[in-house]
C-alpha cells in the first residue's frame, strides 16, 4: 500500500516526503560508499512522489559511480538519498536511506522484503557471497 512518510537528516536542516510502497521492498548494496554507511535504501520511488526542502546551503551532494547523486546534510553529516538520473534509459527516480525516515513504524519496514545486490562487483542480479557485514 502506497502511504506518505516524513524524513529528515539528524538536524533537520533536510526534510523531505515521500510516497512509496514498503511492499515493494528495500534493498542494501555491498558496494563500498553502502558498505561504509550501512545504507538500507527504498526501492525506486518516482521523482512525482518524492519533495524535498532544504535550508539553504545545507544540502550536498557527490556523483556516485552508477549515475546517481549521493546526498547528504553539510551540516550533521547524514546522508539522506540518491538522485538517479540514467541517460541510457531516460529513466529517474530517488532512493532513500529508511534511517531517515522520522514516521516508519520499525514493524513495517522489517515485514518489506530485502533484497541485497553485488553492487561492489557491478552484479546486479546476483547475491553477493558474504552478506553479514551489510
Amino acid at each position: 500500500m502506497r502511504k506518505l512518510h516524513n524524513g529528515s537528516c539528524h538536524c533537520k536542516a533536510i526534510v523531505f516526503t515521500a510516497v512509496l510502497d514498503l511492499s515493494s521492498g528495500t534493498f542494501k548494496c555491498n558496494c563500498r560508499l553502502c558498505w561504509k554507511q550501512r545504507m538500507w535504501k527504498t526501492n525506486r520511488i518516482a521523482i512525482k512522489d518524492f519533495s524535498l526542502v532544504a535550508q539553504p546551503g545545507r544540502l550536498d551532494g557527490f556523483m556516485g559511480k552508477h549515475q546517481g547523486t549521493h546526498h547528504f546534510c553539510n551540516a550533521c553529516g547524514i546522508s539522506t538519498h540518491t538522485h538517479v538520473r540514467r541517460p541510457d534509459s531516460g529513466e529517474e527516480y530517488v532512493v532513500v536511506q529508511v534511517a531517515t525516515f522520522d514516521d516508519l513504524p520499525v514493524d513495517e519496514l522489517l515485514a518489506a522484503p530485502l533484497t541485497i545486490v553485488d553492487g561492489l562487483h557491478d552484479d546486479w542480479t546476483h547475491v553477493p557471497a558474504e552478506t553479514r557485514h551489510l
